[in-house]
């Protein structure tokens, strides 16, 4: 372990993968701390030109001579192999290594730090937390793994007050390095089973994230969920259950939808707070806010604060994000690249359109096409019509057998327009010609279907204004 006293100083540090998400908000926050920040990718991306422009050193490719001895610490994320070059020079110059979970437990852990931990949700819950407090005054350090307009488009916040909060991350099991003062779980699910054995295995790694917190810590958790039931009793700490279930200690309560806004109230055994507002649809982001709405109460924020900020809050990019909005015609684009998340967010949809809802989909990993491809059909099967794109390989190699015909072959049971299609300017040329009033279009998934996404939104665009 590098000791903090090193992280702190305004030394020269390298980030191997500085384009992730996670990487590029403790990147940020060290350029903001005055150290002199270096890093590289695979490609250049809007995270690396930020951070160029923020004055980071970017490399565009992974080489031995993006190390030199003039380097003070190499930090690399769990995606880095031990075969990576900058990795092999970095030994070879006995310059310090740490792995990026590591790093930001050194910075989090002597603050009050709130964690937020989940198979699905943890990004919207952050972001509203890290708002909630900047909004009471708190001035905190926030890492989140979405990019935030809130917060000016980056994936951190610099604060220097007493609160951090953080996305705490399960793959990899990275979040063990964390200790929150308030751990919020928002669901358990199987997920990155190339990481984890099976469900069990998961779940008692929930559990020993759980058992870390520091002593007198808070669990806030969603009390809908048969997972966290299943072990959260065994963890010695205070606990505060949110959800729809009459048996949550704060329950959600008069929900409904209305011009694309969410309404309910939270009811607990001696109060009721009405009238809540969100600018945002679905049931998982009323459970996102009621996690935000626990930390209020654990923080003593007062009401009128948190209903305020809760009600101005946007989504983080790409979560359900509405991209563009003429003539009743909505696009969205959208992260969701579990079943789990496909069927809240097209749910969600459902609540508020008047006409068809189009998903081109692009499977994330081929892994999880291969663990979920019946799940993905069943909750994909929600929409009018659906597009399936190639499979996002991501940090994976090719799985014989394995391709997006898995899910189609299954959605054809419920759905009878689906189509396979490989050509992306196909998929826009579809889309123009055919689309009608009131459709709402939603690109989903974790690869690169966000570009083709823009590239569609421009096009309209474009139409429209000639």
């Amino acid at each position: 372990m590098i000791p903090k006293k090193v992280l702190m100083k305004k030394d020269s540090i390298h980030f191997i993968g500085i384009g992730g998400i996670g990487m590029s908000g403790l990147a940020e926050y060290c350029l903001n701390s005055g150290s002199r920040v270096f890093g590289s990718d695979m490609t250049e991306t809007a995270i690396t030109k930020r951070l160029k422009e923020l004055g980071a050193g970017i490399f565009i490719g992974h080489a031995a001579d993006n190390i030199d001895s003039k380097i003070d610490l190499v930090v690399y994320s769990s995606a880095v192999k031990s075969d990576n070059p900058e990795m092999i020079r970095a030994k070879e110059l006995g310059i310090n290594t740490i792995r990026r979970a590591e790093m930001l437990g050194e910075i989090v852990n002597d603050k009050y730090l709130i964690a937020v931990s989940g198979t699905h949700g943890k990004t919207t819950t952050t972001a509203m937390i890290g708002k909630l407090l900047v909004d009471a005054g708190l001035d905190p350090l926030i890492f989140v793994g979405g990019n935030v307009q809130l917060f000016d488009g980056g994936a951190s916040r610099f604060g220097s007050g007493k609160f951090a909060v953080v996305e705490a991350d399960e793959y990899d099991r990275s979040f063990l390095a964390l200790r929150p003062n308030v751990t919020v779980i928002t669901n358990i699910d199987e997920d990155h089973l190339d990481i984890y054995k099976d469900l069990e295995d998961i779940k008692e790694t929930f559990r020993l994230f759980c058992d870390r917190s520091k002593y007198g810590a808070y669990m806030i958790f969603c009390g809908d969920d048969d997972n966290i039931k299943s072990f959260i009793n065994s963890i010695n700490r205070e606990k505060i259950s949110y959800g729809f279930d009459e048996k949550n200690y704060l329950k959600i309560i008069d929900y409904n939808t209305k011009n694309n806004r969410l309404n309910f109230s939270i009811l607990n055994s001696h109060s009721s707070y009405n009238d809540i507002q969100l600018n945002m649809i679905g049931k998982h982001n009323a459970l996102n806010s009621a996690a935000c709405f626990a930390v209020s109460k654990v923080l003593e924020i007062p009401l009128d604060i948190f209903k305020e900020s809760i009600s101005e809050f946007r989504t983080v990019d790409r979560r359900l994000q509405l991209k563009y909005e003429r003539n009743g015609i909505k696009v969205y684009d959208d992260y969701s690249h579990h079943p789990v998340e496909v069927f809240a967010s097209l749910s969600g949809l459902t609540e508020m359109t008047k006409g068809r809802i189009i998903t081109v989909f692009q499977p994330h990993l081929y892994s999880r096409t291969r663990d979920f491809h019946k799940e993905f059909a069943q909750a994909l099967s929600i929409s009018d019509e659906v597009l399936l794109m190639d499979i996002y390989p991501a940090r994976e190699k090719p799985i014989e057998g394995v391709s997006s015909e898995l899910i189609y072959d299954e959605l054809v049971k419920f759905n009878k327009n689906a189509k396979l299609v490989q050509d992306r300017q196909a998929i826009v040329n579809m889309l123009f010609e055919n689309m009608k009033d009131n459709d709402v279009i939603v690109f989903q998934g974790a690869g690169d279907v966000t570009n083709l996404c823009n590239e569609f939104v421009e096009k309209l665009k474009s139409v429209n204004n000639s």
